[in-house]
């Protein structure tokens, strides 16, 4: 039964999970965007000549900074929700000081012995941080995932560099590889003299002189170990009692085995390091694996026969804790205290007197408080684990309600205060249109430019232009490029008796290598048509996309602000009119450019179709390839395979004769319809007295379009008239961008993840 309660626990997780992923990433779009306007605000007041124009700006800087850093902050939060909606076990974790009965408690659960999970009545304890894991399986067995050299650094060595920081203040920055920190020179321990600072200097010293007894492990990828391996990789000690030093290299350790009681399901016990005596950096560790890994933790402790209080290493734990989910979910709502009752101390009377007192004594609250024997399966399956299932079973829906309602709260505040923000800058920056006193000035100038350049784009494709005259004449690259494939595969074909013989005797017969010559035969000769020809093909149409983009650098003048002449332009149009704040004003114009950058002619799709016919001769399951008969041995079929190819060759030619001229009728239909799109929309008229439809005619007028293009980038075109303002109104156009941008990203649909 309690397996059936785990697996739909974790079942009705799942849809709040998916909800919470789809909020990450709408956060993750809008943080970027947010970051982003961060990072041009930063440049333009790095710039003194502009700093002084978006000086009104500026003072909102430092608060952006500050919602930048707290998005961060709430994507971080999101994902341990979401880890923690996802897992596909129920996760428990047993935490306290060294020597209370952790481990003997996690045998009693698992099955396991001293020799997987290491007490302190064989003199060593666990060293890392073991995930153990209910599976159906016969044979236990171990995977142990390794720390990188930059991770073991930050973990088992940079905590006690800060530690003896507080001491040493000349001491060096951490090593930052581990052949710097074999190399190097620690304080000797007698120039310490607090004896913390000096265990922390023995342990590090420990460390690096141990270093090349495990350094090789570090950065392997997870390894599958046996059950009689475990403990090379989470214990201080071998079975021998040596002391060993691979568990400073390893992350974690996951252990698969059955438990004792199979109704437990989906349970993940998580075992962490005693505390007390351990590395220094546990209780961080501790706080990190509860953060996103945990359902219910397990406090332990064994108080003393001979008088028992609470002991300042177990509250301050307890406080640690608390800070894994802070307030968006309280550590009493998912925590037992476990009291170990010692039958070999007869502990009980003091296990009661701190269970009665611990919220007045120790200021400690926790879901329910436990007195078991750790070393008792069924005291510890009946009235610990019972009790946790059971708890779960009917709080774990509402902890994670309360635990996505708090983050939801403090996520909304956080977008609000985007939108708030981003509404300030937005009203605090200058209309474009104040840069500019006289609007005719533009006027004048663009229309101008408006003649001359649909003058220009008309001679394109007008009566004697190139592109019209060369439309029905073969593209002669394309041509000399096949006739010279085909007059040189004709001279004679790359197989000879030879390269039969020995294929047939490999194949035991004739009829398998002739086949397989005539397919090489085929697609040798098709490759061979191919090479060089895809460049070819695009060369006519690069040549008159260059012609445009010549007319609209030079008549047009976007060479003075894309910087390019050639077919390059139109990506940088396209891009730039993408980017703007005015991209669905300027449909047709857009469409128009996309069609002549994107249009494309290749072998495949030019070629290829009208070739495959001519090669039905090499094609060993088509009638034509059977019309010289069958081979009976190698020089039968080099002859009949030699009058096949130059058959077929003869076909190509045949079937290619007439598309030499169809690139250049391509390129010049292409053309014309390019020219028709950017220059005869805006002769769109109206007699309807529709008005609506008039308006809907006018919007989509291509010389309105163009000015709508033009405007923003007027300083840049006419440099004398506008100049001076151009600089202002970039910094400005960057700036409304990412905001622009950034507000419909912000809806308060897009941050829920709770059903109403």
């Amino acid at each position: 039964m309690r397996q059936e309660d785990i697996q739909k626990i974790i079942e009705q997780r799942q849809p709040l999970a998916q909800r919470v992923m789809k909020v990450r990433e709408n956060l993750s779009e809008a943080a970027g965007k947010f970051e982003n306007f961060n990072i041009i605000c930063r440049e333009i007041f790095n710039d003194k000549g502009l700093a002084k124009e978006f000086g009104n700006v500026g003072r909102f800087l430092d608060d952006a900074d500050k919602l930048v850093n707290e998005a961060v902050k709430r994507q971080e939060e999101l994902k341990h929700l979401q880890k923690r909606l996802t897992r596909n076990t129920l996760n428990i974790a047993v935490i306290g000081r060294a020597r209370q009965g952790k481990s003997r408690l996690l045998q009693s659960i698992t099955g396991l012995t001293a020799e997987e999970i290491p007490d302190s009545n064989l003199d060593f304890c666990t060293g890392v941080r073991s995930d153990i894991i209910n599976e159906d399986t016969d044979v236990t067995y171990a995977v142990v995932h390794f720390l990188s050299e930059e991770k073991f650094l930050a973990d088992n060595v940079a905590p006690y560099f800060a530690e003896l920081k507080k001491s040493e203040k000349n001491i060096f920055s951490v090593p930052n590889s581990i052949s710097a920190f074999k190399n190097f020179p620690l304080p000797e321990l007698s120039s310490l003299n607090d004896t913390a600072m000096k265990q922390a200097l023995n342990n590090l010293l420990e460390i690096q002189k141990n270093l090349p007894k495990f350094e090789n492990l570090l950065g392997q990828r997870q390894t599958q170990i046996k059950k009689h391996e475990i403990r090379d990789y989470v214990a201080h000690d071998n079975k021998e009692g040596k002391e060993i030093f691979n568990y400073l290299a390893v992350e974690s350790v996951e252990i698969f085995c059955r438990f004792p009681n199979e109704d437990v399901g989906s349970l993940r016990l998580i075992d962490l390091p005693g505390l007390g005596d351990i590395r220094i950096g546990d209780v961080a560790r501790v706080v990190n694996a509860l953060r996103d890994q945990v359902d219910l933790v397990f406090f332990i402790s064994m108080p003393s026969y001979k008088g028992a209080g609470w002991q300042e290493i177990e509250t301050n734990l307890y406080t640690e804790a608390s800070s894994a989910l802070g307030d968006k979910l309280p550590i009493d709502k998912w925590s037992f205290w476990v009291f170990n009752h010692d039958l070999r101390a007869d502990n009980e009377i003091q296990c009661k007197m701190l269970r009665d007192t611990i919220e007045e004594k120790a200021q400690i609250k926790v879901s329910d408080t436990v007195i078991v024997d750790c070393s008792n399966p069924q005291d510890v399956s009946e009235n610990l684990i019972d009790v946790a299932l059971s708890y779960l079973s009917k709080n774990i829906e509402a902890n994670d309600v309360i635990y996505a309602e708090n983050l939801q709260a403090l996520l909304k505040n956080t977008i609000q205060d985007i939108k708030t923000l981003t509404e300030k800058i937005k009203n605090s920056l200058k209309d474009e249109g104040d840069l500019d006193r006289d609007s005719d000035t533009f006027d004048v100038l663009f229309e101008d430019l408006w003649s001359k350049l649909r003058e220009e784009l008309e001679k394109c494709v007008e009566e004697n232009s190139q592109l019209r005259q060369n439309r029905n004449k073969p593209y002669k690259k394309l041509q000399e490029k096949i006739a010279s494939v085909l007059t040189e595969e004709e001279k004679q074909i790359p197989i000879t008796e030879e390269d039969i013989e020995r294929a047939s005797r490999r194949e035991g017969g004739i009829h398998t290598p002739y086949q397989e010559s005539l397919h090489y035969l085929r697609t040798r000769l098709s490759s061979k048509i191919q090479e060089s020809l895809d460049s070819i093909l695009d060369e006519v149409l690069k040549n008159m996309k260059n012609e445009f983009c010549s007319i609209l650098a030079n008549t047009g003048r976007l060479e003075k602000r894309f910087g390019v002449s050639d077919y390059r332009l139109l990506g940088e149009m396209i891009k730039f009119i993408e980017e703007s704040l005015y991209s669905k004003d300027m449909p047709t114009l857009l469409a128009g450019l996309k069609l002549l950058n994107d249009w494309t002619m290749s072998y495949r799709s030019f070629i290829q179709h009208r070739l495959r016919g001519a090669l039905n001769a090499l094609d060993p399951v088509e009638e034509e390839s059977r019309v010289l008969g069958t081979p009976q041995n190698a020089s039968q079929a080099v002859q009949i395979l030699d009058n096949l190819y130059k058959q077929t060759i003869y076909k190509v030619r045949d079937a290619l004769d007439n598309i030499y001229s169809e690139p250049n009728k391509a390129a010049f239909a292409v053309a014309e319809e390019f020219k028709d799109i950017m220059i005869r929309s805006n002769e769109m008229h109206s007699t309807s007295s529709d008005e609506e439809n008039k308006t809907l005619k006018h919007e989509h007028n291509l010389k309105i379009q163009w000015r709508r293009f033009y405007r923003p980038i007027r300083g840049d075109i006419w440099e004398e008239q506008y100049g001076a303002s151009q600089k202002i109104r970039n910094a400005i156009v960057k700036l409304r961008a990412p905001l622009e941008n950034l507000v419909p990203l912000l809806s308060d649909s897009k941050f829920e993840f709770l059903q109403r």
